[in-house]
C-alpha cells in the first residue's frame, strides 16, 4: 500500500512519460490520485501508456503527442494542460531514450539536437509552466535528467553533459522561483527501464558485449547492488518530493543509483 502523500487532486504534468522513468514518474502519481498529463513524441506509445495508467492508477490521464525539442509544441502541451485540468501543480521533465554514442563520435548536429531535447526541453517547461505553478498552492518542479551509469559514461557522453547542465539550472531556478515554487532534480543510475534494455541490446549487437547477462553484468559494475533499480521506487521518490512532506527541500539534486554514480 502506498504513502498517502496528499496530492489527490492536484495535476501533475510530466513529460517523456509514455515509457522509462519518466512513465514510472506517471505511474506514481496516477496511483497518489493525481490528475496527470503526459506528453510523448509517439503516439502509438502515448496510448498504450494512457491505458495502463487507466487500469493501474486512480487519477485522472491526459495525453499529448510532444516533440520537446520545440518550444511551440512545449507551450501547447501546457495550455492544453491547462486547459484539460484548470491549473498545474507540478511538473516533471522526464529523461528522454539513452543514445550510445562515444563523445569525439557525436556530430555536431546530433549534439545540437541533444542539446534542444535533453537540456532546452527542461527550460522550455519550466518558463511555460513557471506561472501556474506559481499560482499553485503546491507548485514544485523534479527535473529527472538521464542516468549517470559510469560504465558507460563514454557511450553516454552527451547525455552526461546536458544531465549536468540541467542539474545547473535546477540550482539557479531553485532560488529565482522560491519560496512560491520549489524545484529539485533526481538523477538515476542504472534502472530496469525499456530505454537501458534496448541500448544494452544495441551495445550487444555491435559486438561490445557477448549477450544481454554480460552488458547488464558491465552496466553495474562498481554498484554494490547486483540489480538495476526499479523504476516505480525513484518515482515514488519524485512524487515525494513534490509533497509538503518535502516542503523545505529546494535546489536539491539526489542520486538515485545505489551507490555507484559517478
Amino acid at each position: 500500500m502506498d504513502i498517502d502523500l496528499g496530492l489527490d487532486g492536484n495535476v501533475a504534468l510530466v513529460t517523456g512519460s509514455a515509457t522509462g522513468l519518466g512513465h514510472a514518474c506517471a505511474e506514481a502519481f496516477s496511483r497518489q490520485g493525481a490528475r496527470v498529463a503526459l506528453a510523448a513524441p509517439n503516439l502509438d506509445d502515448l496510448a498504450y501508456a494512457s491505458d495502463r495508467l487507466h487500469a493501474l492508477g486512480e487519477g485522472e490521464i491526459f495525453g499529448l503527442e510532444v516533440d520537446v525539442r520545440d518550444p511551440e509544441h512545449v507551450a501547447a502541451l501546457v495550455e492544453r494542460t491547462v486547459e484539460q485540468y484548470g491549473g498545474i501543480d507540478h511538473l516533471v521533465t522526464g529523461p528522454r531514450p539513452l543514445e550510445a554514442v562515444g563523445a569525439l563520435d557525436v556530430s555536431d548536429e546530433d549534439w545540437f539536437r541533444g542539446f534542444d531535447r535533453l537540456f532546452m526541453s527542461a527550460v522550455w517547461a519550466m518558463r511555460e509552466t513557471r506561472d501556474e505553478l506559481g499560482a499553485s498552492e503546491y507548485g514544485s518542479v523534479v527535473n529527472v535528467t538521464n542516468p549517470t551509469i559510469p560504465a558507460l559514461a563514454e557511450e553516454l557522453s552527451v547525455a552526461t553533459a546536458f544531465g549536468r547542465a540541467v542539474q545547473g539550472i535546477t540550482e539557479t531556478q531553485a532560488r529565482t522561483l522560491a519560496p512560491a515554487v520549489r524545484v529539485n532534480a533526481v538523477v538515476p543510475g542504472p534502472h530496469e527501464t525499456e530505454d537501458l534494455e534496448g541500448m544494452l541490446v544495441e551495445e550487444v549487437r555491435a559486438g561490445r558485449f557477448e549477450d544481454p547477462a554480460e552488458a547488464w553484468a558491465a552496466t553495474l559494475q562498481g554498484n554494490p547492488y547486483d540489480e538495476p533499480g526499479d523504476p516505480l521506487d525513484l518515482g515514488k521518490l519524485v512524487t515525494f518530493l513534490v509533497s509538503e512532506h518535502a516542503s523545505f527541500i529546494n535546489g536539491a539534486t539526489v542520486p538515485v543509483d545505489g551507490g555507484g554514480g559517478l
